[in-house]
Order: structure tokens, then C-alpha cells, then sequence
């Protein structure tokens, strides 16, 4: 290219750039379209996060219709006869069939019973029924007239327990401050630092002791028991006699 005149070098230059123009025209459109290079999602290009929605949801029953709407048998319960549940100002209702047991009743209406033994001993499962007090666990449906419902109430303190706090929780935070707050007043009060840790380390040293003299004690008295050829129980019996005879010596000596 040094060898051309200036003219030649001003032309050769000019058509590499027309080669270099037509090239790039004929590569971008095929990158705009290779598949390779996806357009970023609309949604990742956003800068308000979606919050969930914590808000109730609707039932089934509320969406398409209850047994009082639509019928027990369109909601798929079978049976005879109608029976409530009535705790303080709510009613649950649903369909039973003779002998069925009133614990699975409960649940089917969706009913809290508290149960504990089960066997119809403990009565923590009572409700009234007629006045009267029965037990959930061990109680069928009975046989009753057409058109009349088995009433059970269930007493307004029959709820469900509150559920642990979940971890990292706002409740929990608290719980483990509670709790570590307690741990501290019963270190203070009752820790080896305290008047009564200190009687209790105090008496705890003194039963070792107490321990260690009897255990070196028994060892002098093998010992002496194996010096004068004897057992051990005979040398202690040997010795209870010498101190029973030395203490009727000395009430001898003061009368």
C-alpha cells in the first residue's frame, strides 16, 4: 500500500469502509433475532416487588353454596338426620346417620372437641345434649322423629390451643426475651452466688467430707482387722463390745 500515490490510498480506504458499513447492516438484523440472546423479562425488570396476599380466603361453601343452599344432599353429606353444633353465638350443621359416633359428626362439621382419654372417662370431651352432660368420645347418633335435629352445645372454652410462635417471629422474639429475663432473676436468687447457693455448696462439701472420713475410717479398720487376724465384721463386733463396755464403766464411775 506504500507503493500506491495518494489518490489510490484515498480510494482503497473509502471502499473499506463501504465493505465495513454493508457488513455491520447485514449482521445486526441477525442478532436482534438469534434466539441465543433472549429479551430480558419485563417482570425482573421491575422495581415493585409483588407482596403476598395474606388476606382469608373464601370456602367452598361461600363460593358455590352450603348445605343451607343448596341442599345436604348437592354438598355430598347422607344421612337422616340433621344435627347442630352450637358453641356461644355460632351454629355448625350437618347430616348424620343412626348410630354414627358424635366425635366423627364433630368433625365432619368441622366442630373442635377436645379430647384427651378417649374411653368416655376423663369427661374432657362432655357436651349437653337434652340438659345433660355426655361424652363426645364414646356417644352415638340416636334414632330421632322426622324434622327433629340432634342439638349438641359445646361449651365456649372448648378452643383450640395457640400454636408455637414460628422461628424469627415477632412473638418469639419476645418469648426468648421473657425467657432469658427469668433465667437471670433465678440465677440471681437461686445461682452459687445467692445466700441459698451458698448453704447448698456449703452442705454438698460438707457431706464429701462427711463421706471421705467414713471411707478412710473403714480402711483403718480393715486394716487393724487384718493386723490381729480377723474378719472385718468380727473386728467391728469386737470394738462394739469394748465401747459398750467403756460407757457402762463410765456409768459405773458417775454413780
Amino acid at each position: 500500500a506504500r507503493s500506491l500515490p495518494p489518490a489510490h490510498r484515498m480510494t482503497s480506504f473509502t471502499s473499506f469502509l463501504a465493505l465495513a458499513t454493508s457488513t455491520a447492516a447485514v449482521v445486526t438484523p441477525l442478532r436482534s433475532v438469534s434466539p441465543l440472546r433472549p429479551a430480558p423479562c419485563a417482570a425482573l425488570r421491575s422495581s415493585h416487588p409483588r407482596m403476598k396476599d395474606w388476606s382469608r380466603r373464601a370456602t367452598l361453601a361461600e363460593k358455590a353454596g352450603g348445605a343451607g343452599d343448596l341442599g345436604a344432599s348437592a354438598v355430598g353429606l347422607t344421612g337422616s338426620i340433621p344435627v347442630e353444633f352450637t358453641q356461644g353465638n355460632e351454629t355448625l350443621r350437618t347430616m348424620a346417620t343412626v348410630g354414627q359416633p358424635l366425635s366423627a359428626v364433630a368433625a365432619q362439621a368441622g366442630q373442635f372437641i377436645k379430647y384427651k382419654c378417649r374411653k368416655g372417662e376423663c369427661g374432657t370431651c362432655a357436651v349437653r345434649v337434652d340438659g345433660q352432660w355426655i361424652r363426645t368420645c364414646s356417644v352415638t347418633v340416636p334414632h330421632l322423629p322426622d324434622g327433629e335435629a340432634y342439638q349438641v352445645f359445646v361449651r365456649p372454652t372448648m378452643v383450640k390451643g395457640k400454636k408455637s410462635s414460628r422461628f424469627f417471629s415477632v412473638r418469639s422474639f419476645f418469648d426468648g426475651f421473657k425467657n432469658n429475663i427469668l433465667g437471670m432473676v433465678g440465677f440471681v436468687k437461686e445461682g452459687p452466688l445467692s445466700r441459698k447457693g451458698r448453704e447448698n455448696f456449703n452442705q454438698r462439701i460438707s457431706a464429701e467430707q462427711e463421706l471421705l472420713e467414713r471411707a478412710k475410717a473403714r480402711k483403718a479398720a480393715r486394716e487393724a482387722a487384718k493386723a490381729a487376724g480377723l474378719s472385718l465384721e468380727d473386728y467391728e463386733e469386737r470394738l462394739r463390745a469394748e465401747l459398750a463396755r467403756g460407757e457402762a464403766t463410765t456409768k459405773a464411775a458417775r454413780k
